[in-house]
């Protein structure tokens, strides 16, 4: 792999593909070639070294998905600024948390997050400079006491690039986790990381110039950011790039655009699977996709898609980097060569093949996984017992050493002594043909243990109540897997990157 940072790295993409198309905006239809994408990059970054803090060492991105956005990711490389990205969706106290933390003195924005902002204005001590995307009068208005820019002002004249001082295992992106236990942390993730990450997508993947992805994931996700458009540019591809993902839309804008493949991250192959049919869902250019575990069976999706799923096995966090690769035909990832990977018992000890426990990983070379968590150093050394890094995740390995991810070990609910598989409980309800998506929590039960809840949303035109949900389940698994407690919900909360947001199930109805 070359030893190069991510903003030599889009210059050389540039120089080698040129008027080639790059980003399509999915709802506006607005393309960008490289030659495009990097002349607004180098614009900016002259732009930021002219008009903002020398030796700026941390810059906020609070955006939604547009070129900009893209733009301001590669321009902070290219003059040696950590990118410190911040989910769109983020209110209250983890926004305030998210920027305050790093101390950055400069965020970039836009109107409809100054709301937002404003409510966190006391919390925000370093903060001293706004650059907005749209609404700069708003925000002078809003925030008299701090220096507020147009995005457009920040434009340099020139466009010539800028080579980085920083070396390609520096840190390049602070991006926060879901914080599914405690606070979300800052993982400081190098250019190494970014470009490793990508390289190893290309392969298993098969990602060719001729290729468009489909991305209407967050850019402030490893998924959008490293899984959908770096390999993309490296092979000289197409990105459709979306502000958020859209079921009805999906489809309609895939065939639209010429789109061969995409990653489903969160419940999206269950929510693709669950919407009404519409006639261009088989009448694509889509050759193949790869996501999360579903309980959708491959040959029944590849069927009614037209297209080619390539099986699970892949394994990725922002935490640990991209570990494993799937296989183009069958189950089980490959663990790429500059990990190891084994799987230990509760106190440490590594299993013997085909035996499920605890995933732990360390790297082989620098910068190929996050190096800590920004501002935390107790919980970065927490999360390396032993100078093994705990990814919190079941898996097994076979005596190939194919990897098999079975699930969190925060999904692990204890009923009655058994340990129960909140994933596969999600399976079995998922299975009845009136359900349109579940999530499975834990709540209190009796004598110290815990009872299962699940969160259930119906498809249209169907209905169906809680002792059918129950029936349904006694059926398919141990009865002492069957949720004691069902809620109906019209809307399954969601993450920023699409899946059930549980923390907010757990505050349902006392739950």
């Amino acid at each position: 792999m070359q030893k190069v940072t991510l903003g030599d790295m889009l210059h050389e993409c540039a120089k080698r593909y040129a008027d080639r198309p790059f980003v399509t905006i999915a709802e506006t239809g607005e393309t960008y070639s490289y030659s495009d994408v990097e002349t607004l990059t180098n614009r900016l970054a002259h732009g930021m070294k002219e008009k903002l803090p020398a030796n700026l060492s941390h810059a906020a991105i609070v955006l939604e998905n547009c070129v900009e956005y893209l733009a301001l990711t590669y321009a902070l490389k290219k003059i040696n600024t950590v990118e410190v990205s911040i989910n769109r969706a983020m209110r209250g106290a983890a926004l305030a948390r998210m920027i305050d933390q790093t101390k950055t003195p400069v965020l970039f924005t836009s109107e409809i997050h100054l709301g937002a902002l404003f409510e966190i204005r006391s919390e925000l001590m370093h903060l001293h400079t706004l650059v907005l995307l749209s609404g700069a009068a708003k925000a002078k208005a809003l925030f008299p006491d701090l220096n507020v820019i147009a995005f457009e002002t920040l434009l340099s004249d020139r466009s010539d690039h800028i080579v980085s001082p920083a070396k390609d295992t520096d840190t390049a992106t602070i991006l926060f986790t879901s914080g599914t236990t405690g606070v979300s942390k800052g993982c400081l993730l190098s250019h190494r990381y970014a470009i490793r990450t990508a390289e190893n997508m290309i392969g298993p993947f098969r990602v060719t110039s001729e290729d468009c992805i489909y991305s209407p994931y967050p850019l402030s996700h490893i998924g959008a950011a490293y899984y959908d458009i770096l390999p993309t540019m490296m092979t000289g591809g197409r990105v459709v790039l979306r502000e958020r993902f859209s079921v009805s839309n999906f489809w309609p804008e895939v065939k639209k655009y010429g789109v061969t493949w995409f990653m489903m991250l969160g419940s999206v192959q269950q929510l693709l699977w669950a919407h009404p049919p519409c006639k261009e869902e088989n009448t694509h250019k889509v050759t193949r996709c790869w996501g999360t575990p579903a309980p959708v069976p491959k040959e029944d999706f590849d069927a009614r898609f037209n297209l080619h799923m390539i099986p699970g096995g892949g394994y990725g966090s922002t935490d640990a980097g991209w570990v494993a690769v799937p296989q183009w035909d069958h189950y089980g990832g490959i663990v790429l060569p500059h990990f190891d990977v084994e799987i230990h018992d509760d106190n440490g000890e590594e299993l013997p093949a085909g035996m499920a426990g605890h995933m732990v990983v360390r790297p082989k070379e620098p910068g190929v996984m996050s190096d800590g968590y920004f501002g935390m150093p107790e919980r970065t050394l927490e999360s390396r017992r032993n100078l093994w890094f705990q990814t919190g995740d079941i898996c097994r390995m076979d005596e190939d050493g194919h990897l098999y991810f079975l699930h969190r070990v925060s999904e692990r609910i204890r009923v009655k002594g058994e340990m129960v598989s909140g994933y596969e409980v999600e399976e079995g309800i998922l299975s009845h043909d009136a359900i349109e998506d579940c999530a499975v929590i834990a709540v209190p039960g009796e004598f110290g243990e815990e009872d299962i809840k699940a969160f259930v949303t119906v498809k249209n035109g169907r209905s169906i109540d809680a002792d059918t949900i129950k029936s349904h389940c006694a059926c398919r698994m141990a009865k002492f897997m069957v949720p004691k407690h069902i809620a109906f919900l019209e809307e399954m909360p969601r993450t920023p990157t699409g899946k059930p947001e549980k923390g907010k199930l757990a505050a349902i109805t006392g739950a």
